[in-house]
């Protein structure tokens, strides 16, 4: 096992685990964060003993997404080049050989939930909760609006997107934001049995159709995410926009 303060990676039987490891913060996604998952993606990629990739998060969440204890004090340009590291890991996720798998349980929020969206399967527990709280903070989601809409559909992906409401696995698999959900006690073990079963495999094919099924679909992403990165910005300079953000910290802090 590779050891990192923020994430961690173990390659065992084809199947590279990756453990988003800042459980005292809900594995909320920092700077550091996520430029070492980019390490470790640019390394799985390379290695051909890796047939399969699976994200899971330590502790009591997968991820309560962006740290605002770290966004709040930024300028625009200092949360431009952050955000642009969030944009390469999730292209890298995306575009891996591999097939991927999200294991999620308790929350998977703002980026938490992004992050699954670029893996090719989520399998949830019964207890996790699922929310975009962009809007509610006077932004819009800097990636993943347009993989939304094609994972969801038009009005499934409104609904979450504009009303900021938390929603439990039951009605997260309703919507198709995953793909299956079992009890607590289970996610782990369900997903060492998926995992082994498509490392299990021959990659050969097995790649070749994800690669095919990835130029088929994500039109309407690769389109808009760079204009929803913008709108980003923009609405990140704003003055309610700042105050929302130093309310929600102020009160993490009490």
């Amino acid at each position: 096992m590779a050891e990192a303060d923020s994430v961690q990676l173990a390659i065992r039987n084809g199947v590279a685990w990756l453990t988003l490891n800042r459980p005292q913060v809900l594995n909320a996604l920092d700077q550091e964060m996520v430029g070492r998952y980019v390490e470790f993606l640019n390394q799985i990629r390379d290695d051909e003993s890796v047939r399969v990739v699976v994200t899971r998060g330590a502790g009591r969440a997968f991820c309560s997404g962006s740290d605002l204890r770290e966004l709040a004090p930024l300028s625009a340009a200092e949360a431009t080049s952050l955000e642009r590291g969030y944009g390469e890991a999730f292209g890298l996720l995306d575009s891996l050989p591999q097939p991927t798998l999200a294991l999620v349980h308790g929350y998977a929020l703002g980026g938490g939930l992004q992050v699954t969206l670029y893996h090719d399967f989520r399998i949830a527990s019964g207890t996790a909760v699922f929310g975009l709280p962009e809007v509610e903070l006077g932004w819009t989601p800097p990636w993943s609006l347009g993989r939304t809409v094609d994972l969801l559909g038009g009005a499934a992906a409104r609904w979450l997107l504009l009303t900021c409401e938390k929603i439990d696995a039951a009605r997260a698999l309703q919507m198709g934001l995953v793909n299956e959900v079992v009890p607590d006690s289970e996610l782990l073990s369900r997903g060492e049995e998926l995992a082994r079963r498509l490392a299990s495999f021959p990659p050969e094919g097995l790649m070749r159709t994800k690669a095919l099924l990835h130029r088929m679909s994500g039109l309407r992403s690769d389109h808009w995410e760079g204009v929803a990165s913008a709108d980003f910005l923009a609405c990140f300079e704003s003055r309610e926009s700042r105050r929302k953000v130093q309310d929600f910290v102020g009160r993490r802090r009490k």
